[in-house]
């Protein structure tokens, strides 16, 4: 499939949002994701369906509660979304570092401009996947290319809800910061949800843990977390205009809502 190891850690959290959705009586329904999974089989080499297959069948037996989790996280953000939509008709939903998400399926996508971004290698893989079912923009470029916020705010700045799902965490710390405050200074009347890990999970005995963890569960596929912060409201001091709204507990750290430059 050619994509990076980050890239790839797109992969498992759409297999666990279509264990998700497959479990019997599941209350959580996703069935494009069902549909872009088979895709990527159909698109991977006999080595990456084997890793495919694997993850799924520990996702779906003693790591359910991950899976379990990672729809509960997705529905999170697909809420904020329908507030942010019902608020704000006719506004524009950007899913930062989107992989391969479906969450346009889910949310009320008739109201809003539905816009993804993501690397052009796994932009140009969900093209190929998707192909006529694609009814949104994606656009291939990392979110730290200044590039893309220029193309969407073309015709104006404000009423854009940002949404960075497993993003911020592989940040470096500089370029995260750097994110926050180009947000800040390009977007006004906006919002950027975004989930975030605590800070101790970068260090000591919870970095150890977790890397052992995550290599046993993922196959060998280890991609360490970088950026973390200890309290939610510490992202107020990264740039004036940003205001936490409030935060959903989730399963690793926090699901903050920010409000950009409110007025």
């Amino acid at each position: 499939m050619n994509i990076s190891p980050v890239s790839q850690t797109a992969i498992l959290t759409l297999i666990a949002r279509v264990v998700a959705s497959e479990k019997q009586n599941a209350t959580y329904n996703d069935p494009m994701a069902v549909l872009c999974l088979e895709g990527l089989m159909s698109a991977a080499s006999e080595e990456e369906k084997r890793w495919i297959i694997r993850e799924k069948r520990i996702y779906g037996g003693m790591q359910l509660h991950h899976a379990m989790d990672g729809a509960k996280r997705a529905k999170v953000f697909d809420d904020s979304a329908n507030r942010f939509i019902a608020d704000n008709p006719g506004c524009t939903v950007i899913n930062l570092a989107c992989g391969f998400d479906t969450r346009f399926w889910r949310i009320a996508n008739r109201n809003c401009t539905y816009i993804e971004l993501d690397l052009l290698d796994v932009v140009c893989l969900k093209r190929e996947l998707l192909k006529d079912k694609l009814g949104y923009q994606l656009m291939g470029c990392s979110v730290l290319d200044v590039s893309w916020i220029d193309q969407v705010t073309v015709n104006g700045n404000s009423h854009f809800l940002l949404l960075a799902e497993g993003l911020f965490p592989y940040l470096p710390e500089p370029d995260a910061i750097q994110l926050f405050k180009r947000l800040a200074q390009r977007f006004t009347r906006s919002q950027l949800v975004l989930d975030i890990i605590p800070e101790k999970y970068l260090k000591g005995l919870w970095k150890m843990l977790l890397r052992l963890e995550t290599k046993i569960t993922w196959g060998g596929l280890y991609v360490p977390w970088v950026f973390g912060i200890q309290h939610p409201r510490d992202i107020e001091s990264y740039a004036p205009g940003l205001r936490v709204l409030g935060y959903a507990k989730a399963s690793a750290g926090p699901i903050i809502t920010v409000s950009i430059n409110p007025s």
